[in-house]
């Protein structure tokens, strides 16, 4: 797999794609883009059947190593891609450390070791243990082992490990990748530790780019610690982080960051030349029954950014989550109807909402690279920043009206 870029820049906006897939010669999927979170290899509430259904486009499904380690025995025995195993043949694999959808727990490092948090406990992994987990998976790209426990409050100490373990698991896995035939055609994706300090990311930068040729993009890791709090962070703390470290990567490689940023500060990332996100926020939504409803065509109308269906204002609303929206949910639900399916606890329920939300959130990816192209992307990111502005200051105001509550059925 390679990455393509039509304009090399540093801190701007930018249209590219990823092309030449082992066995999938005629599939490409363009950049800006977001891959499809998944845990234990399935988009959460939804199945691959139902996935084609909502989008049957070409996507790339991000699969988080600490909803499938246990999958490594099975894997080796099964002898074939990831992809494959899971039931998915024509997407593309992305495997990455953490899930970005749930908080990382902190703590319990140790040198050239790097925990994961999983249902069954903590697992470490070693630059060794973590790539022949990668050699059994075989998937499209995949993240090197990085130390990414780091986030605004990180003191020095724990952002110079951070820094010295990633930059060593970065040379002893490619050295492992170069010696692997299975992983010739993968894409790498070369994680960039080093908190908030400007100093600790450039000497990971500088580390890294003495093996540049290798890899095909980088993350910008160690903002945060994953989770819900993603989406109200703010993009003035992460910007100058983002912006030192564009500016100092080679401009024909991929650039991603993980995490559920909320879409105003995704098209802000996407106008400093970020490439991939993920639908982490999709996930995070639907937990809290919550369905995107802002306005992303100009001729659209909506007087929410978004919508809590679980609120008894819904109880006897006939329209659907987003008039005109031509998702299968807003095609023959209606907001009365999931109220009630999230009411009696039918797992029916969350399945719609996140059904939207992945609707929706595709056709805002598909709407930044149009104004992108068409130098628009300012004039979108007003009129949605606006409904998010507007939707801050009423979750900071009193709770107005009850939300029914799991606890009363």
């Amino acid at each position: 797999m390679k990455f393509f870029v039509h304009s090399l820049t540093k801190c701007a906006p930018r249209i590219g794609y990823l092309a030449e897939l082992n066995g999938k010669p005629n599939v490409s999927v363009q950049t800006p883009l977001v891959m499809l979170h998944t845990q234990g290899g399935q988009v959460p509430h939804i199945t691959h059947e139902v996935l084609k259904l909502v989008n049957s486009n070409p996507h790339i499904l991000q699969i988080p190593l600490v909803s499938v380690y246990n999958f490594k025995e099975a894997m080796e025995y099964f002898d074939g891609a990831i992809n494959d195993f899971i039931g998915s043949a024509e997407s593309i694999c992305c495997l990455t450390l953490q899930d970005p959808s749930n908080l990382t727990q902190q703590g319990h490092n140790a040198k050239g070791k790097m925990p994961i948090w999983t249902k069954n406990g903590k697992v470490y992994y070693d630059s060794k243990t973590y790539m022949d987990t990668v050699m059994s998976f075989m998937p499209d790209m995949y993240h090197l082992l990085s130390d990414g426990d780091t986030n605004q409050s990180s003191p020095h100490k724990r952002l110079s490990k951070a820094v010295d373990n990633t930059i060593l698991f970065h040379k002893e896995c490619l050295e492992i990748h170069r010696n692997c035939e299975k992983l010739k055609d993968s894409l790498i994706i070369a994680p960039i530790a080093g908190g908030y300090s400007i100093p600790h990311r450039k000497k990971c930068l500088d580390s890294m780019l003495n093996d540049d040729i290798e890899v095909g993009g980088y993350l910008i890791d160690g903002l945060h610690n994953n989770g819900p709090e993603v989406e109200f962070l703010s993009f003035t703390d992460v910007q100058p982080i983002v912006e030192f470290s564009i500016n100092n990567l080679p401009c024909q490689k991929l650039r991603a960051v993980q995490g559920c940023w909320n879409p105003v500060v995704v098209i802000k990332l996407v106008k400093l030349g970020v490439d991939i996100f993920d639908t982490s926020y999709c996930r995070m939504l639907t937990e809290r029954s919550a369905a995107m409803t802002f306005p992303i065509e100009s001729s659209e109308e909506s007087p929410s950014y978004e919508i809590n269906l679980r609120q008894l204002r819904y109880i006897d609303d006939f329209q659907p989550i987003l008039q005109g929206c031509q998702c299968l949910a807003c095609l023959k639900y209606s907001r009365g109807y999931i109220h009630h399916l999230l009411s009696v606890q039918e797992l029916l329920g969350p399945v719609l909402i996140m059904i939207h939300n992945m609707h929706h959130y595709l056709r805002f990816f598909e709407k930044i690279r149009e104004c992108i192209r068409e130098g628009s992307l300012d004039q979108l990111e007003l009129g949605i920043e606006t409904h998010f502005r507007r939707y801050q200051q009423e979750i900071l105001l009193p709770q107005k009206e009850p939300v029914v509550s799991d606890s009363l059925f």
